[in-house]
C-alpha cells in the first residue's frame, strides 16, 4: 500500500545562506484522483525542485486497481524517494489533503499541499521557503500561470469583500508582464498550489472537509488571518496549471456563504446576514435578468441552506472562536469594501480581451447579450403588465381571496384541532395553512405582499421552469424562445383577470415537474447527435433521491393549494410514455419518469396528512378537481385551441404557435423529432381530454378548462424551441429544399404569436377589476360592533367567492366569517355542518315551506343573505349572468329577512333574527333552545341576544364579565368547547337541535377548546415526513461525511528530515 523507498537526492543548488544551515523540512502533499497526461511533467517538476530538503507523499484518492497500479509505477520512475499512499476510497481533495496531519509527524516544517495537475519552476519551493522566513508568513502561494501559454495568468491571489465574493486582480486573458510581481499580503489563494506553516495547519486542522472546491481555500486563508498569521503571494515562485472552464454550482454558493456565516464576528453577524440576503435577491434578479436562471436558483437555494445546515455553521464557529487572536475589525481591514462580483461585472465588462494580439471571439458574448435582453423584455412585460397590482395590491376576484392578516395567528390555528372555516369544525387543517404561514414570517408579517408574490410570482416561475424543461435543446437561443412562446399563450393573463388562482398554480408547477420527470428518466440535453431516438443519461442513485425529494416536495406543496395540478402532472407523465412509442424515444426513460411521477404523488399525499385523508370522503373527486365552476358552456375543439376561457385581447393569434410544432416533427432529426413527437402528443392529448370534459362526455369531470391547457402551453413552448435549434442544425447546413422556407415561415410566426403578450397588460392589470364582488361585501357588511357573524352568499356558481358547497342546478353557496373571505375558505374539511344544516334551510327557501328562515339561521350567526349579480368578470353589466328563477323573490316573501341598500352587483338581505356567533342568549331565545326542535325556532322569537366573548377562537381566548344565563357558540355541538367561568368548567349542551350552548354564572368568563392529544402527534409526524424529504434533497453531510477508511500512520517526520 505504501512504498518506504529513501528519500530521493534533489540536486542543491539553492543560495549560500540556505545551504550554510540546516533547511526545514518541507513535505510535498500531492492529491493524485487518477492518471493524467499532466502528472508526469508535474512529478518530473517536483524531482528537479532545487530545494535540498523535500519529500513527497503522493496521496490516491480513488479505489481502482489498474489506475493505482499504474500511477505507482509512474512515482517510481519519476520521484524514486516520494511515499505513495493509497487513501481507498473515492475522496474529495480537501478531506484526502487533510491525510499529511496523519502521515507526517512534528511540525517544524512546511506542508505544499498540491492538485494534480500543478507543474511547479524549478525554484519555486526554495523561493517560497525564503519569503515564507523573510516575512514572517503562515500561508503563501505561487504566481500560477496557463499550463498551454505560459504568458497569460491565472493566480495572483484574490481580495475579497464582505460577503465572501473573491475579486481577482486579473483580467480574463492578461499578459504577465510582472506587473503583479511584488509580494503582497492577499486575502485568499488559490487551493491549486498552498505552501503552510506546518504547525499553523495543524492549529487549524486542516482544510474545511464538508468543502471541496476552491472555497476551502478561502476558508483556510480566513482562519489564518484569525490565528493572526499572514497570507501572501510570492509571484517569484512560480508554477503553471492547465485553464479549467469554472462551473459553479450550488455548492460554490452554498460554501461561501456558509464560510461568510461561519466566520464573520459575532457582531458583525447581525450587519452582514441582512445585507447578504439583500445581496443574494440582487444577484438573483440579475442572474434572471441575464437569463441564467440556474444560478439564481443556486443563489436563493444557497441562502435559504444557511438555516438547514445551522448545525455545521454552528461547529465552524465555535472552531473558529478557539482560533481568534485578531479583532474582527482588523479582519474587515483586509476585506474590500462594496460588492467584488459587481466591480468585477463593471470591469470585465467595459475591456475587451486580448490574447496573442487577437481579440477574443465575440460570439459568446453576443449571445449571452441576446438572452440577457429577452430575459429582461419578459420582465418589463411582466412588471409593465402588473403594475397595478404591485402597487395595489391583487383583487380579492374569483379565486384570490386576501390572506388572514396574522401569521402568528395561522400557526396557532393550523396546531389547534379546530376548523374555523364555514360552520366550524373538529377537523385537521389544511398543509396550506402552515406553508402560508411561514410564508408570512419570511415577508415579516406582510400578508398583502405574500398575497401579491403568491399569485404574479407564478407567472415567472412557470417561464423559469418551461426555461429549464427546454434546456434538452442546449441551446441558450432555442431555450429562450420555448419562454417566449410559454409567456405568449394568454392562459395565465386569463387567470389574473379572472381569478383562476388554480390555474396559474399548474401554468408555474407543471413545467418543473416535467423538468424533474425528464431528468429523472435519464434523458439528457443533446446539441448534435448522429443517432436516432432521446439522449441518455442516467443520473446516478444520489441524483435520482434527490430528483424524486424535489418533486415529491414541489408536488407536496402543490397539493396543498391545488390538487388538481398534481393530477394534471400524472396526465403529462402518461402522454409522455405514450410519445415514447409513438415517436421511438425511450420507453425506459419515460416509464421512469412516470414511476417519478407516481412516487412523488404518493410522497406528495403522505406529505400532506392527515388532511388528505379528505380524499377518502364520497366527495373525494370533487375535492380534487374542485367545484363546476369557470366552465364556459359551448367551449369547442376550436374554442380550446384557441385558449379562449376568458377576456383576451388579440388571444386568437395565439394559434401561430401550432405552426413551428407542426413544422418541428418534419424537419427535426434525431432527439429533436423524438422532442417534437413528445410535445405533440402532450398538446394533442391534452385537447382531446379537455374537449371530451367540455362536452360532457366522460363518465368523470377533469380539471377546468384553462388547466388542462397548461400541458397544451408547454408543448407549444416545447416545439418553438425545436424549431429554432432544428432550423441552426437540420435545416440551414442541408440542402436547399421545402424545409428552408417552411423553417422560415415558422420562425417568422413566433413573433406573431408574441403580440398578445404585449398587448394583455395595458391596463396595468391584466384586465382584472378594480371594484370585486368579495370586496364589495367586505365593505359594505363588514361592521363587527354588534359581534361575529356569518354572510351566507347563494347564487350562480361562477359568482359564488370563497369556499362553495354545490347546491344544485348551477348554484352555490358558501359562508363567510365577518363578511371577509380568505383563500383557507376555499379548503374543504373531512366533516363539516354545512351541507348537513345549512342546505335544507336553502332547500326551505326554494320550496316555500316556512316563511321564517330568518329564525332558522340565527343559531349559526347568519346575519346577511347575499345574491351575487355582477362580478364584473364572468357576469358584467353589459353581459350579466341570468340570476336564478325565484331565488330573490323566494327571500323576499320571508318574514324575517329584510331587504337592505345594495349594489347594482349583488341583492343583500338582512336577517333581523340573528344571534351572534358567540352571544348571551335573550330571555326568548332561551325558551327557544330550552324547546328545542324547529319547531321552537320558527315559534319563538330569538332577537335580542347580546354578543358576548367576541373575537374566540379555538387558539385564542378572550376574558370578559359574562352575565348569569345561557351562553350560546354558533357552531356544531362539539364536546371539546368548555366554558371557563368564576372558577369552574362547565360543560356545553345541544341547542336549538345543531349548536350549543353553556349555563354561566355572573363573572370571568372564557371558552376554550381542547385540542385533542392525536392533533399534536399527527403535526409532530408530518414534520418528521417533511424533514425526511428536506434531507433527502440536501443530503447533509453529516448522515454521510466521507472519511479516510484506512488507518494511517506517519511515514514522514520533520524531525528526521531536519537530521
Amino acid at each position: 500500500m505504501e512504498n518506504e523507498s529513501e528519500v530521493a537526492s534533489f540536486p542543491n543548488t539553492a543560495s549560500a545562506e540556505v545551504s550554510q544551515s540546516p533547511t526545514p523540512g518541507v513535505v510535498v502533499s500531492l492529491v493524485v484522483g487518477a492518471l493524467t497526461p499532466d502528472l508526469p511533467e508535474v512529478l518530473s517538476a517536483l524531482a528537479l525542485q532545487d530545494y535540498p530538503n523535500l519529500q513527497i507523499l503522493v496521496l490516491l484518492r480513488q479505489s481502482d486497481e489498474e489506475q493505482t497500479k499504474q500511477v505507482k509505477e509512474l512515482v517510481a520512475s519519476t520521484t524514486p524517494g516520494a511515499h505513495v499512499t493509497e487513501l481507498g476510497a473515492d475522496l474529495g481533495y480537501t478531506v484526502a489533503a487533510n491525510a499529511v496531519l496523519r502521515l507526517v509527524d512534528g511540525e517544524s516544517g512546511f506542508f505544499l499541499l498540491m492538485c494534480d495537475d500543478v507543474v511547479l519552476d524549478v525554484g519555486a519551493v526554495r523561493q517560497l521557503v525564503e519569503e515564507m522566513y523573510r516575512s514572517n508568513a503562515g500561508i503563501a502561494g505561487p504566481k500560477i500561470l496557463d499550463g498551454e501559454n505560459p504568458q497569460i495568468l491565472r493566480s495572483v491571489g484574490y481580495a475579497m469583500d464582505w460577503f465572501g465574493q473573491l475579486d481577482d486582480p486579473i483580467e480574463p486573458q492578461e499578459i504577465d508582464q510582472e506587473q503583479h510581481d511584488a509580494v503582497r499580503d492577499v486575502f485568499a489563494l488559490s487551493s491549486a498550489c498552498l505552501f503552510v506553516r506546518a504547525d499553523l495547519f495543524r492549529e487549524l486542522g486542516g482544510f474545511e472537509p464538508t468543502i471541496e472546491d476552491d472555497g476551502a481555500a478561502l476558508d483556510l486563508c480566513w482562519r489564518s488571518h484569525l490565528s493572526g498569521a499572514r497570507v501572501l503571494i510570492v509571484p517569484s515562485a512560480t508554477a503553471r496549471q492547465p485553464h479549467r472552464v469554472p462551473v459553479h454550482g450550488e455548492a460554490d454558493e452554498r460554501n461561501r456563504m456558509m464560510t461568510v456565516a461561519s466566520l464573520t464576528g459575532s457582531l458583525r453577524m447581525l450587519m452582514i446576514m441582512p445585507l447578504l440576503l439583500v445581496a443574494t435577491l440582487f444577484g438573483a434578479l440579475v442572474s434572471v435578468i441575464r437569463g441564467d436562471g440556474r444560478r439564481a436558483v443556486n443563489l436563493l437555494g444557497s441562502f435559504g441552506a444557511l438555516l438547514t445546515r445551522s448545525g455545521s455553521i454552528l461547529r465552524r464557529r465555535r472552531r473558529a472562536h478557539a482560533l481568534r487572536r485578531v479583532p474582527d475589525r482588523e479582519i474587515v481591514e483586509l476585506q474590500v469594501r462594496g460588492s467584488a462580483s459587481w466591480r468585477r461585472m463593471l470591469r470585465h465588462g467595459s475591456n475587451r480581451a486580448v490574447f496573442a494580439g487577437h481579440s477574443v471571439t465575440q460570439g459568446p458574448r453576443k449571445r449571452r447579450i441576446l438572452i440577457t435582453a429577452g430575459w429582461a423584455m419578459l420582465i418589463i412585460v411582466l412588471f409593465l403588465g402588473g403594475r397595478q397590482l404591485f402597487v395595489s395590491g391583487v383583487e380579492p376576484v374569483g379565486q384570490f381571496s386576501r390572506l388572514p392578516d396574522s401569521p402568528r395567528d395561522l400557526i396557532s390555528e393550523y396546531f389547534s384541532g379546530w376548523r374555523s372555516q364555514d360552520l366550524g369544525s373538529s377537523s385537521s387543517q389544511a398543509t396550506s395553512m402552515i406553508l402560508i404561514a411561514i410564508g408570512g414570517v419570511v415577508a415579516l408579517a406582510q400578508m398583502g405582499l405574500v398575497h401579491t408574490l403568491l399569485i404574479v410570482g407564478l407567472i415567472p416561475i412557470g417561464w423559469l421552469g418551461v426555461s429549464a424543461l427546454c434546456a434538452v435543446v442546449a441551446d441558450d437561443r432555442a431555450r429562450l424562445a420555448g419562454v417566449f412562446a410559454y409567456a405568449a399563450v394568454p392562459i395565465p393573463y386569463v387567470a389574473m383577470a379572472t381569478g383562476r388562482h388554480q390555474v396559474l398554480i399548474a401554468y408555474a408547477v407543471v413545467p418543473w415537474a416535467l423538468h424533474f420527470l425528464r431528468s429523472f428518466g435519464g434523458i439528457a440535453p443533446s446539441v448534435v447527435d448522429n443517432t436516432a431516438g432521446d439522449v441518455i443519461d442516467h443520473p446516478s442513485s444520489e441524483m435520482r433521491l434527490q430528483l424524486v425529494a424535489k418533486l415529491s416536495l414541489l408536488l407536496a406543496v402543490t397539493l396543498a393549494f391545488s390538487p388538481s395540478t398534481v393530477l394534471v402532472v400524472v396526465m403529462c407523465a402518461v402522454l409522455w410514455q405514450l410519445a415514447a412509442v409513438l415517436g421511438g424515444g425511450s420507453t425506459r426513460a419515460a416509464g421512469l419518469g412516470l414511476a417519478g411521477a407516481l412516487t412523488a404523488t404518493v410522497a406528495a399525499v403522505v406529505l400532506n396528512l392527515p388532511w388528505t385523508t379528505r380524499f377518502l370522503q364520497p366527495d373525494a373527486w370533487a375535492v380534487i378537481v374542485g367545484v363546476d365552476t369557470n366552465r364556459p358552456s359551448g367551449l369547442g375543439w376550436w374554442d380550446l385551441m384557441r385558449m379562449d376561457t376568458g377576456p383576451a385581447v388579440l388571444g386568437g393569434l395565439v394559434l401561430f404557435l401550432y405552426v413551428p410544432l407542426f413544422v418541428a416533427a418534419l424537419v427535426a432529426k434525431n432527439s429533436r423529432f423524438v422532442w417534437s413527437i413528445r410535445a405533440s402528443v402532450l398538446v394533442a392529448g391534452s385537447l382531446v381530454l379537455a374537449s371530451l370534459d367540455a362536452g360532457h362526455h366522460l363518465p368523470f369531470r377533469l380539471p377546468e378548462a384553462g388547466m388542462m391547457l397548461v400541458p397544451v402551453a408547454i408543448g407549444l413552448a416545447i416545439g418553438a424551441a425545436i424549431i429554432v435549434m432544428s432550423f441552426g442544425i437540420d435545416v440551414r447546413g442541408a440542402n436547399f429544399g421545402w424545409r428552408q422556407p417552411l423553417a422560415v415561415i415558422s420562425l417568422a410566426t413566433l413573433s406573431i404569436a408574441l403580440v398578445p403578450v404585449l398587448t394583455a397588460g395595458i391596463d396595468g392589470r391584466w384586465g382584472q377589476p378594480t371594484t370585486t364582488l368579495a370586496g364589495q361585501i367586505e365593505e359594505l357588511l363588514g361592521d363587527t360592533a354588534s359581534g361575529d357573524f356569518r354572510v351566507l352568499v347563494v347564487g350562480d356558481t361562477r359568482l359564488v367567492p370563497a369556499g362553495q358547497h354545490a347546491y344544485g342546478d348551477g348554484l352555490s353557496y358558501s359562508l363567510i366569517q365577518n363578511s371577509r373571505s380568505t383563500m383557507l375558505d376555499q379548503f374543504t374539511p373531512i366533516s363539516d355542518g354545512s351541507d348537513q344544516f345549512v342546505k335544507p334551510l336553502i332547500d326551505a327557501i326554494a320550496q316555500g315551506s316556512t316563511d321564517r328562515v330568518g329564525r332558522l339561521m340565527a343559531p349559526f350567526g347568519i346575519r346577511y343573505i347575499v345574491v351575487p349579480i355582477l362580478d364584473r368578470v364572468q357576469s358584467t353589466s353589459a353581459s350579466p349572468l341570468p340570476v336564478a328563477s325565484g331565488l330573490t323573490q323566494s327571500l323576499g316573501v320571508q318574514l324575517d329577512l329584510r331587504s337592505v341598500y345594495s349594489p347594482t352587483s349583488m341583492v343583500i338581505f338582512e336577517n333581523m333574527q340573528w344571534i351572534p356567533v358567540t352571544a348571551m342568549l335573550s330571555l326568548s331565545a332561551e325558551q327557544g333552545t330550552n324547546a328545542g326542535g324547529v319547531t321552537a325556532l320558527v315559534d319563538n322569537d330569538v332577537s335580542g341576544s347580546r354578543a358576548a366573548l367576541v373575537g374566540t377562537a379555538s387558539w385564542r381566548s378572550v376574558t370578559e364579565e359574562i352575565p348569569a344565563g345561557q351562553l350560546h357558540i354558533g357552531t356544531p355541538f362539539d364536546s371539546r368547547w368548555r366554558l371557563q367561568n368564576a372558577g369552574q368548567s362547565v360543560v356545553g349542551m345541544a341547542s336549538f337541535g345543531s349548536v350549543m350552548t353553556f349555563e354561566s354564572s355572573a363573572g370571568s368568563g372564557r371558552l376554550v377548546y381542547d385540542n385533542p392529544v392525536t392533533r399534536y402527534l399527527w403535526v409532530l409526524l408530518q414534520m418528521i415526513l417533511w424533514v425526511i424529504v428536506l434531507v433527502a434533497l440536501f443530503q447533509p453531510r453529516f448522515f454521510g461525511r466521507r472519511i479516510i477508511p484506512v488507518s494511517l500512520e506517519p511515514v514522514v517526520s520533520f524531525e528526521d528530515m531536519s537530521q
